[in-house]
This record gives structure tokens, C-alpha cells and sequence, in this order.
């Protein structure tokens, strides 16, 4: 599949009109960087098996308009790192810093093959604050040169995401969220041990998609009478 899926199709146009709808206000030149990657993962679709999507129209709703969805639940003005695990394509990390551009994307891939697609798709579209993280993350200790100053984490169709997620906490900033593309089996999810760390703020529904949504969390604050316990019982030691 080819740049050619594009041709005669008003790309710059539909992605911005995407983002109204979402409720955010996508100047001209933060679309045409989302229209420039866009455009890169179609013609390295087949290759790197970045999307089976190709259809115009379907591409710009189901990547980039699920993507902004997320960017919706972030404040405009939100600055720090943001990071995107498993980014494959560089869905939805790329959209949510264009849409909300006080975030600096690290796109975190395992693939190397992916990785260098990643990098040259940023150098084409002109992300200028975002980068490639090459490797696995699924813990904290993967991210020591970011720990403790992640402002948001974002992943979507990643593999694995139910254990990495809450493993991530001690990286985020004290202000930090997460944010997950899941379907209803996170409510499944949601009630495991590790997963109370993590407190649901709200989720937003993906338009034309049945049950899924984009989930928004932050680090759970400890309970009061927990931490009490927590202190007596080190004093009678």
C-alpha cells in the first residue's frame, strides 16, 4: 500500500475537522505534521505490518480520531514527557503532541525495524520535540532516564498492557496520568491487585465503536488508615 491511498483525499482537511469534533482547535500546521505521518505509515504499511486500515476515510477516524479522543481528556496547556508504550506506528502519541504540543513524545519501540520507521516518519513530519525510545519497557526500571518525570503514559493495542501499566507508577510525575485504549474487559482487568495503584478519573467513548473507550487514570492515593498502620507497626519494631 502506497502514499497513492491518499491521493485526491482532503487529508489536512479531514484531520482538523476530526479534531473539532473532539473539541480541539488543531492549527494548520500541527495537521499537516499529523497528514506527514499519516501519509508515512501508509506507504510503509505492508512492509512493517503498521496498519491494516487503508481506506482514507477509516484511517483518519480510527487512528487519528481515537487518538485526539485520548487528547481530549488532557488539559490544553499540559507540558512534560509523554510516553507512548508499544508505539508500532506512532498511534496515538504523535496526534496526542500535536494536539496538545507541551507534550514531548517518546515513542517506546522494541522493534528495531519500527524504530527506524519511527524516526524517519518524525524527521518527515517535523515532530521536533519527540524521539525514539528502542527498546521493551515493562517495568520501571526500564525508564530510569525518565523516572519520576513522565507527565502522561499513553498505550493502545500494545501487548501485554493489563501488567505493564501498573508497574509504570513509580515513573510517573506526582501530576502524571495514563492513559489506556481498551475495551470493557479493563473493568475485568481493573479489580486486580496491582491495578488498585491506579484510581479511574473517567473514560470516553470511541464514536462508532461498541464498548471501548479511552480510559483515563492517575496513581491512587494511599489510605490514610493504611499509612497509619504502616507507621505503628514500625514503631513496635
Amino acid at each position: 500500500m502506497t502514499a497513492a491511498s491518499f491521493e485526491g483525499f482532503p487529508l489536512e482537511e479531514a484531520i482538523a475537522a476530526r479534531a473539532a469534533s473532539a473539541g480541539i482547535t488543531l492549527p494548520p500546521a500541527q495537521a499537516a505534521s499529523v497528514a506527514a505521518h499519516a501519509r508515512a505509515v501508509l506507504r510503509g504499511a505492508e512492509k512493517l505490518h503498521l496498519t491494516t486500515v487503508v481506506e482514507p476515510a477509516e484511517f483518519v477516524e480510527r487512528h487519528i480520531g481515537e487518538s485526539l479522543e485520548g487528547a481530549a481528556l488532557i488539559e490544553p496547556g499540559t507540558a512534560g514527557v509523554l510516553l507512548d508504550v508499544g508505539s508500532g506506528n506512532g498511534y496515538p502519541g504523535l496526534v496526542l503532541s500535536a494536539a496538545r504540543p507541551g507534550l514531548s513524545a517518546v515513542l517506546a519501540e522494541a522493534s528495531a525495524r519500527k524504530a527506524e520507521f519511527l524516526r524517519q516518519a518524525i524527521r518527515e513530519a517535523g515532530f521536533e520535540t519527540a524521539r525514539v525510545m528502542e527498546r521493551q519497557v515493562q517495568r520501571a526500571t526500564d525508564l530510569t532516564d525518565l523516572a519520576g518525570g513522565i507527565r502522561l503514559i499513553v498505550t493502545r493495542a500494545a501487548g501485554g498492557w493489563e501488567r505493564v501499566v501498573p508497574r509504570l507508577l513509580p515513573s510517573l510525575a506526582p501530576s502524571g496520568e495514563i492513559l489506556v485504549w481498551a475495551g470493557e474487559d479493563l473493568e475485568t482487568v481493573r479489580v486486580r491487585v496491582v491495578w488498585r495503584r491506579l484510581e479511574l478519573i473517567e473514560r470516553r467513548p470511541l464514536p462508532g465503536r461498541e464498548r471501548s473507550w479511552v480510559w483515563r487514570f492517575r496513581a491512587a492515593a494511599r489510605e490514610p488508615c493504611l499509612a497509619a498502620t504502616s507507621r505503628t507497626n514500625l514503631k513496635r519494631k
